[in-house]
């Protein structure tokens, strides 16, 4: 029992076990959600460094403190409206990979994300990575300007996939804030188009 023994629950004034006090709240924002709250410390645990179980007031999901560290974090980036599904979900897979460290991961989604869109705006299926970027380059969804940082998602893309050593955060962190902005150039753009454009 001396692994139950140690945790703290918090029940409220009507059932509790420990005080309701400023530990048995947590000022987060979800990793599910994306809101800002101040979330419920439903258990706790201290004896071997804080350990916290807190419990969403917005969406009810839970996340986990350790060592100061929030799993699963907050997503890398903003939401862009006006997505196709797959890219959408792409994209969503890229954020959830960085709010949980998978670093590398989420490069290598990146990387996957320029064929994506390479395809949705009608290149072939099935063709080499190069091809794609070739694609978007002549049809002008990247532009002149864009093409140091577009170069920037695809180089680091290729690291992730075929050399070694893992991604750090800072890089993997700059890839998809490249990657959000190229869909918020080619898709964001468009959808507010067909939507206040005479």
């Amino acid at each position: 029992m001396t692994g139950h023994g140690s945790i703290v629950h918090y029940r409220g004034p009507d059932n509790k076990t420990a005080d309701l006090d400023s530990s048995s709240y947590e000022s987060i924002t979800c990793g599910h959600c994306g809101e800002r709250v101040v979330g419920c410390v439903v258990a706790a645990h201290y004896k071997f460094g804080a350990t916290k179980w807190i419990r969403c007031p917005s969406c009810g999901a839970g996340s986990v403190i350790y060592g100061n560290v929030q799993y699963p974090g907050p997503k890398t980036g903003g939401d862009v409206a006006g997505l196709p599904e797959d890219v959408h979900r792409a994209y969503e897979e890229a954020r959830a990979c960085t709010s949980v460290n998978a670093f590398t991961a989420a490069e290598m989604m990146c990387r996957k994300i320029l064929m994506h869109v390479a395809v949705d705006k009608g290149a072939e299926e099935n063709k080499s990575f190069a091809y794609y970027i070739q694609y978007l380059s002549e049809k002008g969804y990247v532009t002149p300007p864009m093409t140091p940082w577009v170069d920037a998602i695809r180089k680091n893309g290729n690291v992730a996939v075929h050399e070694i050593p893992a991604t750090d955060e800072e890089r993997a962190i700059g890839t998809l804030i490249f990657t959000e902005q190229l869909l918020r150039l080619v898709y964001l753009m468009e959808h507010l188009a067909a939507k206040y454009a005479p």
